[in-house]
């Protein structure tokens, strides 16, 4: 099921107004393989978070995340998966990060691999986005709960 009919079967099951909107679709992982073992972090309840660079929100003329929005997470298909809710979110430098947080992502056992792990993948996306990478860079840090798994 695409994420639009998702998005509808949620608000019918739950009495929620047709005026209700999500923000957009997203898709954890770079292939199909850590799509999926990203998914099942997020439906098991281990990742409750993830983060992206600031700088890619402007660039792509989208808002920045707030508490109370809604996403429709997706397979590598383009498939809907389940819907979260953002319930904080954060900007800080890279640098800024700390373990208490950055462990909500569920996916590393250490800051240090953490670190090593995100900054490569943010120095990736600044090169595709146009844009230097570095510890003062400012990343948008999103925590959210699972709102449905229908």
């Amino acid at each position: 099921m695409d994420a639009n009919e998702y998005w509808i079967k949620y608000k019918k099951e739950n009495n929620l107004s047709d005026s209700l909107k999500y923000n957009g679709e997203l898709q954890f992982g770079y292939d199909a393989d850590s799509t999926n073992q990203l998914n099942a972090l997020v439906l098991c309840g281990v990742k409750k978070a993830t983060c992206s660079l600031f700088e890619s929100y402007e660039l792509d003329m989208m808002s920045v995340p707030k508490i109370n929005d809604y996403y429709v997470i997706t397979d590598f298909k383009d498939q809907a998966v389940c819907i979260i809710k953002d319930v904080n979110v954060s900007t800080m430098a890279f640098k800024q990060m700390y373990w208490e947080l950055a462990q909500k992502e569920g996916e590393d056992s250490s800051m240090e691999e953490w670190r090593e792990n995100h900054r490569e993948y943010f120095e990736d996306e600044a090169i595709d986005l146009g844009i230097e990478f570095n510890d003062n860079t400012l990343i948008v840090f999103e925590e959210f709960e699972v709102v449905y798994k229908g």
